[in-house]
């Protein structure tokens, strides 16, 4: 597999004085060393896509999503003499039970061929035999000698493999594919149907993504969203809209009138130009969902108070992008933050689940603040429990309330106060009888013993534990 991989160097060296491209992890040279042999990093070539993690196909109409994705940029020529070298990067994301897998095209196609949208130009090639520059096959029309900035491009993998484990062995699956991606091979049925051979494989595809803009290296400004009403550039943003009479909002109206509030610009050739937006309505109604707004088949949804609705825009000159959170206000909608408060917390904690088990590694660590409910909670272990607040909604995670709002403890000895195993950390001798406020679980000091935190401070006080 390595050979494969020197020779796709190779093939890269001997066509960049008259196309360079240079696939993902593939070495590029010069111009001027164009004869020359170079070697290739040393990634393994292994052309599957391997998604065995994700389980069995479940859905109703057996569809695995499947992505490519390529960034193309032109070379930068000056009299027809190219004076830095073009670049392709790819990847396949491959998509199955809420699981994603994405591998490198290096990784995941035995060779790779860029062409000209009209297929007639053959940009770069490596079939495994031969280096294939197509000289008499030029497009006269676009007269591409190399990835020249603003052309469109199509890419051909070859060789490419899926496998998705022995649980979907002889099954019949469907590649789900973007509008501007083909797939072929002797396995490929109508509608993109493939059949699984015995171990849950497919191999020998070949897939085609067409539409692929070469971008312009030279252009490196950045794009940027600017608010219509107050002609101010903004990377956060703010929209204020009314509900119906019915509480109600349409995600199409609000998705309008956020573009139309909200324009993204770019500098090209000396003057700000606008750029598309590529969010959709759909990644809008996608991100309200996901933040538990039901949207209905209409796309009407109850309009809560304040939320956040995101705007993405990506130029098709350079392919910079720039992202706008919006948080969307509306006055007659409907109150969904929980009532919380700030906490110091004395004792580093850990998050635990309604179950009272523990939930991952994280854990607040002492001294620091955190939101949370107005009351606690006691769980199945007859603990109380404060539940975490983010942005005004509930977790579902919880802190041991031991760990902020501490446990009051009786002494029944009189107890120094003290820094460390050795030094105090006052004069102060409390008495016996004398309540206590501790924190958390006890500390183990240097000389074996243990020590509970005292005081809601972030000062070094601690008391034996065998004092109460």
């Amino acid at each position: 597999m390595k050979k494969n991989l020197r020779i796709v160097s190779i093939a890269a060296a001997a066509l960049l004085a008259v196309a360079p491209v240079a696939a993902s992890a593939v070495s590029t040279v010069s111009a001027a060393d164009a004869t020359t042999t170079t070697t290739a990093t040393t990634t393994t070539n292994k052309p599957t896509v391997d998604l065995t993690g994700a389980g069995a196909v479940t859905n109703a109409d057996k569809t695995v999503t499947v992505t490519p994705n390529f960034t193309l940029t032109a070379a930068v020529a000056k009299d027809k003499k190219v004076t830095a070298s073009a670049t392709l990067q790819g990847t396949i994301t491959a998509s199955l039970n809420g699981t994603s897998v994405t591998a490198n095209v290096i990784d995941a196609a035995k060779d790779v061929t860029l062409k000209s949208n009209t297929g007639y130009t053959t940009i770069y090639k490596y079939d495994g035999k031969t280096i294939e520059n197509n000289l008499g096959k030029w497009n006269k029309a676009t007269n591409d000698v190399y990835v020249k900035a603003g052309n469109d491009y199509q890419v051909e993998l070859t060789g490419v493999g899926f496998s998705f484990g022995s649980a979907n062995a002889n099954k019949e699956v469907s590649l789900k594919l973007p509008s501007n991606v083909t797939v072929a091979g002797a396995a490929v049925k109508d509608n993109n149907k493939v059949t699984l051979d015995q171990y849950g494989n497919v191999t020998n595809l070949t897939i085609t993504v067409k539409d692929i803009k070469a971008y312009d290296a030279t252009n490196t400004s950045a794009v940027q969203f600017y608010n219509t009403n107050s002609g101010l550039i903004e990377s956060k943003a703010t929209y204020i809209t009314l509900a119906d009479n019915d509480g109600n909002l349409n995600v199409n109206t609000l998705f309008d009138g956020l573009k139309k509030q909200y324009k993204a610009v770019q500098l090209q050739n000396g003057e700000l130009k606008d750029v598309d937006v590529t969010t959709t309505a759909a990644d809008l109604t996608a991100e309200l969902e996901k933040a538990g707004i039901k949207v209905n088949a209409a796309g009407y949804f109850e309009a809560p108070a304040s939320f956040t609705a995101t705007l993405t825009a990506k130029s098709t000159v350079n392919g910079k992008v720039a992202t706008l959170p919006v948080t969307v206000t509306v006055p007659n909608g409907k109150v969904t933050t929980v009532p919380s408060q700030t906490k110091t917390i004395m004792h580093n904690a850990y998050f635990y689940d309604k179950d009272a088990k523990r939930v991952g590694t994280d854990k607040v660590t002492r001294y620091n603040t955190v939101t949370v409910a107005m009351n606690t909670t006691k769980l199945a272990n007859g603990i109380s429990y404060y539940e975490v607040i983010e942005n005004g909604k509930a977790t579902g995670k919880y802190i041991n309330a031991d760990n902020i709002d501490g446990t009051k403890r009786t002494l029944k000895h009189n107890a120094y106060v003290y820094k460390t195993s050795k030094k105090r950390a006052n004069k102060v001798v409390l008495k016996k009888g004398t309540e206590v406020t501790t924190y958390g679980g006890s500390y183990t000091f240097k000389n074996g013993k243990q020590y509970y935190k005292i005081g809601n401070n972030t000062e070094k006080t601690y008391v034996k534990v065998s004092n109460f």
